[in-house]
């Protein structure tokens, strides 16, 4: 993790004079892949600073993929690694995503049988402000530092504490660009769920088949002149009438009993 630390250190002093820009990407599909992104870009003066992060990252991630990118007169590299799932993801080195023992946990999971809870707590550090406390800072070159971090969701985020919260809550961002100024913290928080589509149909049918044979037994009590064909199929409503209520039951728990994580959940290495 101090490796990467000063990978991105090295880049503090050019994104401070406004010749630069940091981003943190985190993309997260519906069947859990996370697709991490940064990127590094600068201006000419700063080429050799650019290739040289280049080459340390190549060096801390093997099987990184490397892009050449541009923005106006800024150039340098979008970085991407893939994990198949979160768990994988959590148990990655990363100092901005890790656990930062007393001051966060990282990520914790709680699995259910509609979806997986998620509980993101990310710490962004920066212990040596770039421009001291008290200090006039231009508001032009202010506005020009871009070092922020995007998380984009499959679905609607729970809760969270992002600056800016975009696509009905599938798009959180913090912006990072104070705390790497004048030093400190930033906590980046979210918790959201992937859903087990294919359980919550399997449900659904069920349910629905439940509910089907339910109407179809009471029809079919109501219509029968035997008392004892009557009988049975009352017995028969009642039975599929309890498993369809029970069903209902044991569901709306899963759905809407609230998850309260503990230590024991925290999937990121510590």
């Amino acid at each position: 993790m101090k490796n990467f630390l000063i990978v991105v250190t090295s880049l503090l002093c050019i994104i401070c004079a406004g010749c630069g820009q940091i981003k943190f990407d985190l993309t997260i599909t519906d069947t859990g892949e996370v697709i991490r992104r940064w990127h590094f870009i600068g201006t000419a003066p700063f080429s050799q600073e650019i290739e040289n992060i280049k080459d340390k990252n190549k060096k801390l991630f093997p099987g990184l993929q490397v892009n050449t990118i541009a923005e106006g007169d800024m150039h340098g590299y979008e970085f991407t690694i893939r994990h198949p799932d979160i768990k994988s993801f959590a148990q990655s080195t990363s100092e901005l995503y890790g656990v930062k023992e007393g001051k966060n946990k990282g990520i914790s999971c709680r699995k259910s049988w509609f979806f997986d809870e998620y509980d993101f707590d990310f710490l962004a550090e920066n212990r040596t402000p770039n421009i001291p406390i008290g200090t006039t800072v231009n508001e032009t070159l202010f506005s020009q530092v871009v070092y922020d971090c995007t998380i984009n969701l499959p679905y609607a985020v729970d809760m969270t504490n992002a600056d800016e919260v975009l696509d009905g809550g599938k798009v959180l961002k913090w912006n990072l660009a104070p705390m790497l100024i004048y030093g400190g913290e930033k906590s980046m928080q979210a918790r959201f769920k992937i859903w087990h589509k294919d359980k919550v149909f399997l449900t659904a049918a069920v349910e629905l088949m439940l509910f089907a044979a339910t109407i179809f037994f009471l029809i079919k009590a109501h219509s029968t002149d035997s008392e004892t064909l009557g009988k049975d199929f009352r017995f028969k409503r009642n039975v599929f009438a309890v498993l369809f209520i029970a069903l209902t039951l044991i569901a709306a728990y899963l759905l809407f009993t609230p998850v309260v994580f503990t230590q024991t959940d925290i999937i990121s290495v510590r």
